[in-house]
C-alpha cells in the first residue's frame, strides 16, 4: 500500500505531464470565481435588506415614541384649519375647545397625528407612513393585501416584517411592525374591546428601493470587475507556472534518468567486482592444480626414463595426477557455473526484454553475483522459494530489484556489513500473482524515514555510500518493469519488510497469448483460486 503523499505526488506528476488536462484547473478556478461572486452578491442583497430594515425601524420607533408622548398627555390640541379639521373618527369629550381669545382648537390623538405625519412626510420625503388595523375605526385605515398579511402574522409572531414589492423602477421596500395597546391607549380603544398588551394594529413604512439598489448595483459592477481581473491574473499565472513546471520536470526527468542509469551501471560494476573476486578463487585453484599436474607429468617422464621403475612410485604419481585433474575439473566447472550465472544476471539487468524464467534460478543468480559483498560479513541470507515456479516477464527487472534490496540491506540495515543478522527472501504464487517477501532484522527505519523511503535522492547516508536511488530504482523496477506493487513496513530497531507483488504472466505475454489463441481472447480472467495457465505452472503441461 502506498503512502497518501505518494498518491498526491503521482497525481501531480501525471497532471503536469498532460497539458490537455490543464484547462480543467482553469475551469475549476472559474467555478470558484463564480461561486465567490455569487456569494458576494448574496451578501450585498442581504445588506440591502438590512439597510432598508434599519431605515424603516428608525421611522417606526420615532413615530411610536411620538405617539406615546401624545397618549401620555391625553392628546394635544391644535388650531382648526383647512389642513387640520376636527377628527370625525374621534369620539371623546372636549374634542374641540375655544381659547379665551376665541381660537378654536381640536384634539389630535396618536392616530390622527400619525395620519398628518404621513401627509407631511409624503410631501417632504420619498417615504409613506401609514397606520392600519384589521378592525379600524377609520375606514381609510383598512390594510392593503401586504399589510393584512403582516397583521395576521402579528397574531402569532410580533416580529417585524421587511419585503421588497414590485420590480424595476417601481420596486419599493416595505417595513411593518406591530402596535401594542398600552395604558394611555385603553380609553380610545375601549369600544374595540382591546386589552392591555394586545396588538391593535401596525405602522407600515414604505420607500423606493431604487436608491439602495443603485448603490448595490454599483458595488456589483465593482465586484464583477475585481473577480474578472483576479480570474484572468490567476489563469495566466497558473498557465505560465504549469508550462515552467512541466519544462523543469522533463529536464529533471532526463537528468534523473541519466543518474538512474549511472546508478544501475554502478550497481552492475559492484556486482562485476564481486564476481571477479569470487571467480578468482576456483580459477586460482585450477591454475595451481594444473601447475602441479605438469610437475607430476615431468616426474612420471623421469621415472619412465630410468632403467628400473618402481611400480608403487609410478602408481603414486598417477594417483596424484588424477587428484589434480579432478581438482582442476571441479574448480573449472564451478567457475563456469559462476560465469553462466553472472552472464544471465548481467544480460538481464542490461536488457528490458521479457522472457520465461525460473524464479528460484534468478534469485540464486543474484545471490551468487553478490556473494563477494556478503562474504566477509555475519549476514545470513535465507531463501524460501519452491522450485519450478515459471514466470514470464522481465527477469532483468526482478534481478535489479533483488540486487538493490540486498545492497540496501547491506548498506543501511546492517551498516555496511558491520552488524550481524539475517535476510529472509520468501517467494510464493497465489492467484496468478508472484508474492515475494523480503525482510531483514537490521536497524529498521523510523516513521519519517519510512514515509520517504521510495523518494528519489533521499538517503540517510549522504556522503557515506548512499545515493538515494537504491529503493527508488527498486520501486520503478516493480511498478514499471514488472507491473506490480511494492510496500514497506518498518520500525526502528525491528528491521524492515518489503512486500512485492506482480503478475506471473506479464500483460505483453497475455496479449500475445490472446493473439495466438483468438478463441480465448474474449474470455473473462480466471476466478480467484483457478490456475491462469498450466504451462507456467507445469513445463510439461503443454
Amino acid at each position: 500500500m502506498r503512502f497518501p503523499a505518494q498518491f498526491l505526488l503521482l497525481g501531480f506528476d501525471t497532471f503536469i505531464r498532460r497539458p490537455a488536462w490543464w484547462p480543467l484547473l482553469i475551469l475549476f478556478w472559474g467555478l470558484v470565481t463564480v461561486a465567490s461572486y455569487a456569494w458576494h452578491i448574496h451578501e450585498l442583497e442581504q445588506h440591502a435588506y438590512a439597510m432598508a430594515a434599519a431605515r424603516g425601524r428608525l421611522v417606526f420607533e420615532m413615530l411610536e415614541t411620538t405617539r406615546l408622548w401624545a397618549a401620555n398627555h391625553g392628546g394635544v390640541y391644535a388650531p382648526v384649519s383647512p389642513w387640520n379639521p376636527p377628527n370625525p373618527w374621534l369620539d371623546v369629550p372636549d374634542k374641540t375647545i375655544t381659547t379665551p381669545s376665541g381660537v378654536l382648537l381640536t384634539m389630535i390623538n396618536p392616530a390622527y397625528m400619525t395620519r398628518q405625519l404621513n401627509e407631511l412626510i409624503g410631501s417632504e420625503r420619498d417615504m409613506r407612513v401609514r397606520q392600519t388595523s384589521l378592525d379600524p375605526i377609520n375606514p381609510g385605515n383598512r390594510p392593503d393585501p401586504w399589510e393584512r398579511e403582516s397583521l395576521e402574522g402579528f397574531a402569532t409572531s410580533r416580529t417585524e416584517r421587511i419585503s421588497i414589492v414590485g420590480t424595476g423602477a417601481t420596486a419599493s421596500f416595505r417595513y411593518m411592525a406591530p402596535l401594542e395597546v398600552r395604558e394611555p391607549c385603553i380609553v380610545c380603544h375601549v369600544k374595540q374591546n382591546y386589552t392591555l398588551g394586545t396588538v391593535s394594529g401596525g405602522i407600515s413604512v414604505s420607500f423606493p428601493a431604487g436608491y439602495i439598489y443603485a448603490i448595490i448595483n454599483a458595488q456589483k459592477r465593482g465586484f464583477m470587475i475585481i473577480h474578472i481581473a483576479v480570474f484572468a491574473i490567476f489563469a495566466l499565472l497558473a498557465w505560465g507556472s504549469l508550462l515552467m513546471t512541466r519544462r523543469n520536470v522533463l529536464a529533471l526527468e532526463a537528468v534523473r534518468g541519466d543518474l538512474v542509469e549511472s546508478e544501475k551501471m554502478a550497481s552492475l560494476g559492484r556486482m562485476v567486482a564481486g564476481f571477479a573476486h569470487e571467480v578468482n578463487t576456483p580459477v586460482g585453484v585450477a591454475v595451481g592444480a594444473a601447475s602441479q599436474s605438469r610437475e607430476l607429468v615431468a616426474e612420471i617422464g623421469r621415472l619412465i626414463d630410468q632403467p628400473e621403475v618402481s611400480e608403487d612410485d609410478l602408481r603414486q604419481r598417477m594417483q596424484m595426477l588424477d587428484e589434480a585433474s579432478s581438482l582442476i575439473l571441479g574448480n573449472l566447472r564451478r567457475a563456469a557455473a559462476m560465469v553462466q550465472s553472472f552472464k544471465r544476471t548481467a544480460v538481464d539487468q542490461t536488457s528490458e526484454a521479457e522472457r520465461e524464467f525460473d524464479l528460484a534460478e534468478v534469485i540464486d543468480d543474484v545471490l551468487k553475483s553478490l556473494k563477494g559483498t556478503f562474504k566477509n560479513t555475519q549476514i545470513r541470507i535465507i531463501v524460501d522459494c519452491p522450485p519450478q515456479i515459471r514466470v514470464y516477464g522481465s527477469a532483468g527487472a526482478l534481478a535489479q530489484l533483488l540486487t538493490n534490496l540486498l545492497q540496501n540491506a547491506h548498506l543501511h540495515a546492517f551498516e555496511d556489513g558491520g552488524r550481524s543478522g539475517a535476510v529472509h527472501i520468501r517467494a510464493r504464487i497465489a492467484n496468478n500473482q508472484v508474492c515475494i517477501e523480503f525482510g531483514d532484522d537490521g536497524i529498521g527505519m523510523d516513521e519519517a524515514t519510512l514515509r520517504r523511503a521510495f523518494e528519489p535522492f533521499f538517503t540517510t547516508r549522504r556522503g557515506s555510500g548512499g545515493s538515494g536511488l537504491g529503493l527508488y530504482i527498486a520501486y520503478n523496477m516493480v511498478t514499471q518493469g514488472l507491473g506490480g506493487t511494492i510496500s514497506c513496513t518498518s520500525r526502528r530497531g525491528k528491521g524492515a519488510r518489503f512486500t512485492i507483488e506482480f503478475p506471473q504472466r506479464s500483460a505483453v505475454r497475455e496479449a500475445a497469448s490472446n493473439e495466438d489463441h483468438p478463441q480465448t481472447a474474449g474470455r473473462k480472467p480466471p476466478r480467484r483460486g483457478q490456475a491462469a495457465s498450466q504451462s507456467l505452472e507445469d513445463p510439461g503441461g503443454g
